[in-house]
């Protein structure tokens, strides 16, 4: 069929001037999924009328396309028409279709912006929020966006934050990913999904989908890394590059973690002196600005059920150690405030990836400075003690391996001493903790490397923040994908890219691309755990952990026939997107009832 020809069902036809909302929809659909239109399926949640034009998305044979009824050719920047004669009750109407794929930028963001602005992302501010990571945008946004939808429809809550990845790890600028020769698994954008691209597939999945309820768009980790101060302003100019790419996101993770001075911490092996502090003190810091310290940090912080005071040698040893960082973000604050033309967003400076585990003062100190200088965090996420994509110890002997080659020192002797050796609910209590001073500073505690933890944690989480967090996951997703892929028949197309996508991290990990971790993936091989997965249900410990870090990082290299690996994954059969979509789905359904669940939902 060419859509030159198409037949328009009456189910369209017939609402042209009348009311829509989600139960004619709804009503539409059903009429339409009988319609005879041959090789054409309908999104009938993204109807929409404009002036006097009814639009609707649809595929025919796979193509994505929009429809047009009514009103005169290019809408409101709609790009690219061909003109159809829609045979209608014996009249001919005139219609319009346009190219409509998640790549179709324009057309995308003509329809948000001009058409129905209730697909644009909003800020988060104060809602609870589960943000998912879509690492294979096309895959894993329409799953989200029905996980999403269920929960609200279920419980009345929308958490959706659905359109997130890493700003320059996970993703990069289109230059960059067009530069990329796949021979660096570890350079930014190995996903081969652009900033701008998640961002216009984020539009394109909820307009398809209906989701007019809103969400949250996130660029996450903007991170600034270098060993001097030349290094770091090169990496502050490309970080703000990213950020302009990113205008249109809501919500802004700044990553300055690589920036702490670790020395100033007392729980570093070899902390600096009380003379050293003070000469750091007095460098880092103007007159102004060593008066204005002390003065901002003498009165007790009361945040719930407890009181924190200051004395002078711990704030000096805490803007010793923070200061450059903080002063980095109110640069990036100033430079995404500039980028959305003064449009509200959502701030969240990371603490997640410090070499320390985050204490309620720190917090404290870091949510008020920048509160106090004019760039307050709406969400703000501590290092607490996660890992990706791996479950949190839930004995004494597991945590005691898993955190031995940290500087956590102060882990264990509280586990021992306050909670009977058993890990979590000494989790639990450092996460309520932290939670209080989020809500002081009327913030919410943002849960980073969240994908893969067990049911008990979650529900922890979800007690001790009383409802109120952002809990992020990423990885367990695309793992989703691998895992349909490795469930294969042997021989099959699927399971024969997922084994040469596992040979292929073998061997960078051989020439030791994935540094210290590299030796990993032999070790793993060799203790007999094949390329598993492990079973997502209980955190993947049964797995190959090297290849739960590292395969994703394949997508962005090339395979044997010199194809990356992303070109073959965007060609995968609707059977193997489909099962991925029902994990997906299930998946954040499942995180849901365990974080909010008992009574918060």
């Amino acid at each position: 069929m060419n859509t030159q020809e198409m037949l328009l069902p009456s189910a369209l036809t017939e609402y042209a001037a009348g009311s829509l909302d989600d139960s004619v929809r709804a009503g539409i659909a059903t009429r339409l999924a009988a319609a005879e239109t041959p090789g054409v399926t309908w999104f009938a949640p993204s109807l929409t009328r404009a002036g006097d034009a009814l639009f609707i998305a649809f595929e025919e044979n796979g193509a994505p396309l929009l429809l047009q009824y009514g009103g005169t050719a290019g809408y409101c920047g709609l790009s690219n028409p061909t003109e159809i004669a829609g045979h209608d009750s014996g009249h001919i109407a005139k219609a319009y279709v346009y190219p409509f794929a998640s790549t179709d930028r324009e057309n995308v963001a003509a329809f948000a912006e001009r058409i129905d602005l209730t697909f644009l992302p909003r800020p988060q501010r104060d809602r609870p929020a589960i943000a998912a990571g879509n690492r294979h945008p096309e895959v894993s946004l329409p799953a989200v966006f029905d996980a999403f939808r269920d929960i609200l429809r279920e419980t009345g809550r929308n958490l959706a934050s659905t359109v997130q990845l890493s700003a320059t790890r996970e993703m990069t600028t289109d230059d960059e990913i067009a530069r990329r020769n796949g021979l660096n698994p570890t350079a930014p954008g190995h996903t081969r999904v652009s900033i701008r691209h998640l961002y216009h597939a984020g539009l394109w999945a909820a307009i398809r989908s209906g989701f007019r309820y809103g969400y949250t768009a996130e660029a996450d980790h903007f991170i600034v890394s270098g060993a001097n101060d030349a290094e770091i302003a090169k990496s502050v100019e490309w970080v703000k590059e990213a950020i302009r790419h990113a205008a249109g996101y809501t919500k802004f993770t700044t990553d300055t973690s690589r920036v702490f001075d670790l020395s100033a911490d007392v729980r570093h092996p070899q902390p600096l002196s009380e003379t050293q502090i003070e000469e750091l003190f007095q460098q880092r810091l103007t007159p102004d600005e060593r008066a204005w310290v002390h003065a901002a940090f003498s009165e007790p912080f009361d945040c719930g059920a407890a009181s924190y005071r200051f004395d002078a040698a711990e704030i000096k040893r805490l803007a010793v150690k923070f200061v450059p960082s903080l002063k980095l973000n109110e640069e990036l604050f100033d430079s995404i405030l500039h980028a959305r033309h003064g449009a509200q967003f959502d701030f969240e400076p990371s603490l997640d990836e410090a070499e320390t585990l985050t204490s309620a003062k720190e917090l404290i100190f870091y949510m008020h400075w920048l509160k106090e200088r004019g760039r307050p965090a709406q969400l703000v996420p501590p290092n607490l003690g996660f890992k990706k994509r791996q479950a949190y110890p839930e004995t004494r002997a597991a945590l005691e391996k898993y955190s031995h080659h940290k500087m956590w020192p102060e882990v264990m002797p509280r586990v021992d001493s306050e909670f009977g050796g058993n890990p979590i609910p000494e989790l639990k209590d450092r996460v309520r903790e932290l939670a209080d001073v989020a809500r002081f500073f009327d913030g919410t505690l943002s849960i980073h490397s969240g994908s893969g933890k067990q049911p008990e944690v979650l529900r922890s989480i979800g007690s001790a923040t009383r409802g109120r967090l952002n809990y992020k996951i990423s990885g367990e997703l695309q793992l989703q994908l691998f895992d349909v892929l490795s469930a294969a028949r042997e021989g099959s197309a699927e399971r024969g890219l997922y084994d040469r996508m596992v040979a292929a991290c073998e061997r960078f990990a051989a020439h030791g691309a994935f540094g210290e971790e590299s030796a990993l993936a032999a070790q793993y091989r060799a203790s007999g755990y094949g390329s598993y997965l492990g079973d997502a249900s209980s955190g993947r410990v049964d797995g190959n952990l090297f290849l739960v870090f590292w395969l994703g990082n394949m997508v962005g290299c090339k395979d044997e026939d010199g194809r990356f690996f992303k070109q073959e994954l965007d060609e995968l059969p609707n059977s193997v997107i489909e099962e991925t979509r029902r994990r997906n789905k299930e998946y954040v359904k499942w995180l849901a009832s365990h974080l909010f669940g008992q009574g918060m939902l």
